[in-house]
């Protein structure tokens, strides 16, 4: 009979994988995820804005390796079975921008599926923003190809011919028992097709949480503002190269009280 003093001290875990979006919201994750999931709760995050999936991606003036090459699955492998474990993967359209084809995606996913397995947590996968994609101007593309992925000569029509594509195999992907897909609400992008509308971050992962089974609060009180965007700009990660120069540092990246940490890879 398990001791209920006990379970209360529990150690629950989030893991976290994507690029823009969860680095863009990732002090609004933080404000929902403790009213949601039972402390003390450890977060470990393989994010990062313009982070690729399977290869090194760079944003300005910062390189990250690829989610798959990252710290994070060796630290989780030496901590296996140490937790309650929930796992989210977004942001999985990023990689065509890199010009990356649908099976090449749907490989690199099915590898991180497996290495989150073994975790024994709940798996949620975000779709694609196909509402936005669908009737994305061209020059808007332009304009995101240009700040985002210098250099590159995709067209608008090969990327929404692939979000289709990778929508539908992701949706099929959420049929087996330990994954759920959460599609992407129309209302939840703007005038930016592919990031989440600021306000409306609390509600997005909201809505995540809820899907693996947390239980639900009054998001509606929670804050986000460009400057929470912001706040974790300059947080480093385990491995990244800046300018250059190659940087390492210890995790967890944040500690909050003695309940909250956050680890970023």
């Amino acid at each position: 009979m398990v001791d209920p003093s006990n379970e209360q001290h529990e150690r629950h875990r989030l893991i976290v994988l994507g690029a823009s979006n969860v680095a863009k919201s990732l002090e609004v994750l933080l404000n929902v995820a403790p009213r949601m999931i039972a402390k003390p709760l450890e977060v470990y995050a393989a994010i990062g804005r313009g982070r690729s999936y399977g290869t090194q991606s760079k944003f300005l003036f910062r390189r990250l390796p690829g989610i798959l090459e990252s710290e994070l699955w060796p630290t989780l492998e030496s901590r296996a079975n140490s937790a309650k474990t929930s796992c989210v993967i977004t942001d999985i359209g990023n990689d065509l921008l890199y010009n990356r084809t649908v099976d090449q995606i749907m490989d690199w996913l099915e590898q991180c599926i497996i290495r989150l397995r073994l975790t024994d947590g709940p798996i949620a996968v975000t779709g694609i923003p196909l509402a936005g994609v669908r009737t994305l101007a061209p020059y808007k593309f332009r304009a995101l190809r240009t700040m985002m992925f210098p250099g590159s000569t995709l067209e608008l029509s090969t990327v929404q011919q692939r979000a289709e594509e990778l929508d539908a195999r992701l949706q099929t992907l959420g049929q087996e028992d330990d994954i759920t897909f959460i599609p992407q609400k129309p209302e939840w992008y703007g005038f930016d097709p592919i990031h989440w509308k600021v306000h409306k971050r609390p509600e997005v992962w909201h809505t995540i949480l809820t899907t693996l089974g947390h239980s639900s609060f009054d998001y509606t009180r929670v804050r986000s503002t460009f400057l929470h965007e912001m706040k974790h700009w300059l947080t480093r990660p385990h491995q990244r190269t800046l300018f250059g120069l190659k940087q390492a540092k210890l995790q967890p990246a944040i500690q909050r009280g003695e309940h909250l940490t956050v680890a970023l890879y």
